[in-house]
């Protein structure tokens, strides 16, 4: 079974169990901002298909957890068919912003994706007015690759490839 610890994390599929603390933290308003409320029977949905997801691809979202095991978001990998293109995306509670957490996460997800998996680039898709999301895939090393649009919305898709990951690791 999949399981990432960091020195301040420990990351582990979404269960069903996550519902609730999911349908909390995109309650909140600055998340609801840039990614969108939903209610309860569309995150039972989206955690089956991150399962099926897991089954099929063998990565999928994952939830942050601190030492102690408290909920603090989620992370993780999603293929976007209509891209062609796996992203990396990053939330957190509000009480967890602003310590590094979704940097922190995020980087042991790049190390294990290119680690695990062939993948040549992941990507992140960020709109254009989230700056604290630019900054996290700033600080990851990922560069703009194109503005595009997702589900409705204008993003910018930011990436970093395999090669530039493993010269930042170094």
């Amino acid at each position: 079974m999949f399981s990432l610890a960091t020195e301040r994390l420990r990351l582990r599929p979404v269960e069903p169990g996550d519902v609730e603390q999911l349908v909390r933290l995109h309650d909140d308003p600055l998340v609801a901002q840039y990614m969108g409320a939903r209610d309860r029977d569309w995150y039972e949905w989206r955690i089956g298909g991150s399962l099926e997801e897991w089954a099929g691809r063998g990565y999928g979202f994952v939830v942050i957890l601190d030492a102690a095991g408290e909920f603090l978001g989620r992370t993780g990998l999603k293929y976007w068919p209509e891209f062609g293109e796996t992203e990396l995306g990053w939330v957190l509670r509000p009480e967890a912003r602003g310590q590094g957490f979704a940097t922190e996460a995020a980087r042991a997800v790049l190390d294990w994706v290119f680690e695990e998996f062939a993948l040549p680039y992941v990507t992140a898709m960020v709109r254009p007015d989230n700056a604290a999301s630019i900054a996290v895939a700033e600080r990851l090393g990922m560069a703009p690759l194109r503005e595009d649009e997702l589900q409705g919305d204008e993003i910018v898709v930011y990436s970093i490839g395999r090669d530039d990951w493993a010269g930042r690791r170094a």
